[in-house]
């Protein structure tokens, strides 16, 4: 009875066919559009990747945006690192590095797929408005976590801006890593994140008013 409860289990954890179907698709997706960009890319030459029919694709996307979205959401995550209470403003920008350099290696392989959705939404204004609306809900919950470990003084600058000038720099680091990888190693990453919280602005107003006071 314990074996076979045991075997349930197993089975329960598993993904199902759908979904195993869906992620084969999306993989499929990734080549593809890596390979001939996404205007080029077509539904068939997907499914033909992926061993299957247009018919399967259609079963599980509803077109070929639905399919790229999902390819995005399953492949390109925003890297966000846990905050830690307790560490230093520099030690969290380091972790910040060292995630970032780890992603970079693991993300390689579908470097051309994302270039390719950063070139679709430039060119698709409706695309644009969807990333907006995104990234401006993403940027509002991390600046609200920031401030709930690290005091206002301890930034370089304001949360809200904070939050889009890491996700700017995460994103520059990363596509230039992905063109010349041999350039950026991690001590480079970590180095950039560093040298962020390098002045806080209780720093800089205590040298602001230093200089003021020097004849």
């Amino acid at each position: 009875m314990l074996r076979r409860s045991r075997k349930a289990l197993m089975r329960s954890r598993k993904p199902g066919k759908r979904a195993r179907t869906r992620a084969t698709l999306i993989d499929a997706a990734a080549a593809v559009i890596g390979e001939k960009g996404y205007d080029r890319a077509s539904l068939e030459d997907i499914a033909a990747r992926a061993g299957m029919t247009r018919g399967a694709v259609y079963g599980n996307f509803r077109n070929k945006e639905e399919l790229f979205l999902a390819l995005v959401a399953a492949k390109w995550q925003p890297i966000v690192p846990p905050l830690k209470p307790g560490v230093s403003l520099r030690e969290q920008m380091r972790i910040l590095g060292q995630t970032v350099a780890r992603e970079a290696r693991a993300r390689q392989g579908h470097a051309a797929a994302a270039i390719a959705f950063h070139l679709y939404t430039l060119t698709n204004k409706p695309m644009r408005s969807r990333v907006s609306r995104h990234n401006a809900q993403v940027y509002q919950q991390l600046a609200r976590k920031l401030t709930k470990v690290f005091p206002a003084k301890d930034l370089p600058m304001a949360a809200k801006h904070f939050v889009r000038v890491l996700d700017a720099l995460t994103t520059g680091l990363l596509f230039t890593y992905f063109q010349t990888p041999e350039l950026i190693s991690e001590e480079t990453f970590i180095a950039a994140f560093e040298a962020l919280q390098s002045t806080s602005r209780e720093t800089q107003h205590k040298d602001g008013n230093r200089m003021q006071r020097v004849p």
